[in-house]
C-alpha cells in the first residue's frame, strides 16, 4: 500500500470551446477531473503514487474515469464503483471571471462517501493522508471525511486538507454544517491548503496572504499554505512543524497560460510530493534531504506553472523530470 492516501471525488470536467460565455461556446471536450483525483494523478506523475479512496459512477463516464486512473498508475484498491451517473463540472470560458465551475449530475455519486466505508485499514501503512474539501458539501461526505481525518490524526499520520470551498455546491441551509466540518478537519490537520477566496466565503478570515496563513494556524494545523494565483503562494508554520516556525513566500513563475483548470491541484500535488519525503527519495527529494516549505513552494509553483500551459486539469499535469528541468531552466 502506498505511503500517501488521498481521499475525495473523481468527476468529469467539460472544457468549453470557443465562445465568450457558456451559451455561446461551440461545444465541449470532456476530461478527467476532480481536485483529489488531480492530486492523486499529480503525485503519481511526480513519483509518489498514492492510495486513492474515491467513488466512480457505473455509467460510461465512470468507465472512462476508471480507465484513466488505471492508465495513470494510480493504485485502484480503494476506488469504489457505485450506481448512478458521474458528476460533471462544466468549466466557464477563460473570459468569465466568476463561477469557474458549474456542477451537473448526481452529487451522491461523486461526494456521497459512506462513513462506514472509511478505509481505516489503509491507515496502517499510510504516513500522509490528504483530504479534499468539496466532499464536505454532501452530508455523507462530511461525516466520512471527518471520520477519516480524525482516525488518521489518531494514528499519527500527517493529515493535509484542501479547504476548496464551493458555495454553489452547498445546499440551502447547509452552510453552517459545512463550515463546522471544515473547522473540525482543520483541527485534525497538520497542513492546510486554501485560497483567500475559499476562506473569505467560509467566514474563517477576511485577510489574505501571510496574515491569512497565520490566522489559519490558530485553527489547528502546524503549517498553512495560501495560494495567490499568478502571484504565487505563501506558507506559514508553527514551532510544532517538522521544519520549525517559518514564513515563506514564492512569487511563482511567469508562463503563457492556456488553461488554469486544476492549477491549484497541481500545486498541492507538488508540495505534498516535496514535503512527504520517503527515505528512498521517491516522494520528491534526494535521499537524506530534509523537506522545507521554501523549497516546497518553488517545486509546487513550478508544477502548477507547467500545468497551465496545456488544456485540461489532470491531462496537463507534469511529471517529476519536467518539473526538475523547468526549475533548472529558471535557475
Amino acid at each position: 500500500m502506498a505511503e500517501i492516501l488521498v481521499a475525495g471525488e473523481t468527476l468529469v470536467d467539460l472544457l468549453p470551446g470557443a465562445g465568450a460565455t457558456l451559451r455561446d461556446v461551440d461545444g465541449f471536450t470532456h476530461r478527467p477531473g476532480g481536485a483529489p483525483a488531480n492530486v492523486a494523478v499529480g503525485l503519481t506523475r511526480l513519483g509518489a503514487p498514492p492510495a486513492f479512496w474515491t467513488r466512480l459512477g457505473d455509467d460510461p463516464f465512470g468507465d472512462f474515469l476508471r480507465e484513466t486512473l488505471d492508465e495513470e498508475g494510480v493504485p485502484s484498491a480503494l476506488a469504489r464503483r457505485v450506481a448512478g451517473n458521474t458528476t460533471l463540472a462544466v468549466v466557464s470560458p477563460p473570459s468569465v471571471d466568476a463561477r469557474r465551475f458549474r456542477f451537473y449530475g448526481s452529487r451522491d455519486v461523486a461526494f456521497g462517501f459512506a462513513p462506514d466505508a472509511v478505509p481505516t485499514d489503509a491507515l496502517a501503512s499510510a504516513s500522509w493522508v490528504h483530504v479534499g474539501g468539496v466532499a464536505l458539501t454532501h452530508p455523507g461526505g462530511r461525516r466520512a471525511m471527518r471520520t477519516l481525518a480524525a482516525a488518521a490524526a489518531e494514528r499519527g499520520c500527517t493529515v493535509s486538507f484542501d479547504v476548496n470551498y464551493r458555495p454553489d455546491l452547498v445546499p440551502d441551509g447547509d452552510r453552517d454544517a459545512v463550515v463546522e466540518a471544515i473547522r473540525a478537519i482543520l483541527a485534525d490537520a497538520d497542513v492546510a491548503f486554501a485560497s483567500d477566496d475559499d476562506v473569505a466565503a467560509t467566514g474563517l478570515s477576511s485577510r489574505d496572504g501571510a496574515p491569512l496563513a497565520r490566522d489559519l494556524l490558530e485553527l489547528g494545523p502546524h503549517t498553512t499554505v495560501v495560494t495567490l494565483g499568478a502571484a504565487g503562494a505563501v506558507a506559514a508554520s508553527t514551532p510544532a512543524a517538522p521544519w520549525g516556525e517559518t514564513t515563506a513566500r514564492h512569487a511563482g513563475f511567469a508562463v503563457e497560460a492556456v488553461d488554469a483548470t486544476g492549477a491549484g491541484d497541481a500545486f498541492t500535488a507538488g508540495l505534498i510530493a516535496r514535503l512527504a519525503t520517503g527515505t528512498d527519495g521517491t516522494a520528491g527529494l534526494a535521499a537524506g534531504d530534509s523537506p522545507n516549505p521554501a523549497d516546497g513552494l518553488a517545486f509546487a509553483n513550478a508544477t502548477a506553472a507547467l500545468s497551465v500551459r496545456e488544456r485540461g486539469g489532470m491531462t496537463a499535469l507534469p511529471d517529476r523530470a519536467a518539473v526538475e528541468a523547468f526549475l533548472a531552466e529558471q535557475a
